[in-house]
């Protein structure tokens, strides 16, 4: 089964004079791109995570769910310190949505796949990232944030960003695919 993300997506990024950034202002950023991992420096130090929200209620309740994998269409990837960061998905166990807000930010409490920076393909290639089948709300929305492994590591001096396409850009929407089976179902087979 292929779910699609709805446009409620976007990142968070917050900003401060001093590293890490946590507590600093925050900025919600919506657009045809999101930023799910980030830890830079400019005129300031920034740390951005992704936020993503899927209608999985079409999912049977008696499901068993065998695999997850959420998909991701590359926009653009930086990374000026050589961090090779891992990319961290969380589940929101309490659904940030369905519109995001500077309040939103550190709502992923629980870690269901991660990602290493340096196995991501070429920017325009799509990529997955494996994800706890345990993870998908079968009665209504799977939310996730996404975040850097990095975020309070060494002090960052340039832009070290990974950045994927949104629901805003038809065709490079994020979805997840899941596969499933109802137990006791009767299965056809054509010989």
């Amino acid at each position: 089964m292929i779910i699609k993300q709805g446009t409620e997506d976007g990142s968070i990024f917050v900003g401060k004079s001093t590293w890490p950034p946590t507590g600093g202002t925050a900025t919600v950023k919506t657009g045809t791109y999101a930023t799910i991992t980030g830890a830079t420096k400019t005129n300031q130090y920034y740390l951005n995570r992704g936020y993503f929200r899927f209608n999985t209620s079409s999912i049977p309740a008696n499901a068993v769910i065998t695999g997850v994998k959420l998909w991701f269409k590359l926009y653009n990837k930086t990374n000026v310190d050589s961090f090779n960061i891992q990319i961290q998905v969380y589940r929101d166990n309490g659904d940030w949505g369905p519109t995001l807000d500077t309040g939103d930010w550190g709502c992923g409490d629980t870690l269901v796949g991660t990602k290493n920076w340096v196995d991501l393909p070429a920017i325009g290639e799509w990529f997955s990232i494996d994800l706890n089948p345990s993870c998908i709300n079968k009665g209504g929305i799977t939310a996730f944030e996404t975040r850097g492994d990095h975020e309070s590591g060494t002090a960052p001096t340039g832009y070290n960003d990974t950045d994927v396409y949104t629901a805003d850009s038809s065709g490079n929407e994020p979805y997840l695919e899941i596969s499933y089976f109802i137990p006791g179902a009767i299965l056809l087979m054509q010989l």
